[in-house]
C-alpha cells in the first residue's frame, strides 16, 4: 500500500467517523440517550470497530467535560466559602 492510498484511506475513515458521530448525536438529541437500534444500524452499515472507536471518543469527551465542570464547581464553592468566612469575620469584628 503506497502513501497516497494510505492517506486516502485515513481521509475516508475520518469522513465516516464524522458521519457516525453526527448520527449518534442526532439520535441523542431526539431521544435524550443513544438508542441501541441506532448503534446496531451503524454497525451494520460501517463496522463494529469504527462505531466502537466513535463511541469511545464521545465517552472520553463527555468524561473530560464533566471533569472540567466539576473542577469549576469546586472552585466556585471554595470561593463562596471564603467569602462567607470573611463576611462572618467582618460582622464579628464590627460588634
Amino acid at each position: 500500500m503506497d502513501v497516497w492510498t494510505k492517506q486516502l484511506e485515513n481521509v475516508n475513515n475520518a469522513i465516516q467517523d464524522e458521519e457516525i458521530e453526527g448520527k449518534i448525536k442526532e439520535c441523542q438529541r431526539e431521544n435524550v440517550a443513544r438508542m441501541k437500534s441506532t448503534s446496531r444500524r451503524l454497525r451494520e452499515k460501517y463496522s463494529d470497530k469504527q462505531v466502537d472507536r466513535v463511541l469511545s471518543r464521545l465517552s472520553t469527551r463527555r468524561y473530560r467535560c464533566n471533569k472540567y465542570q466539576q473542577k469549576g464547581t469546586n472552585e466556585i464553592m471554595k470561593l463562596f466559602k471564603q467569602l462567607m468566612i470573611k463576611k462572618v469575620n467582618q460582622e464579628q469584628f464590627s460588634l
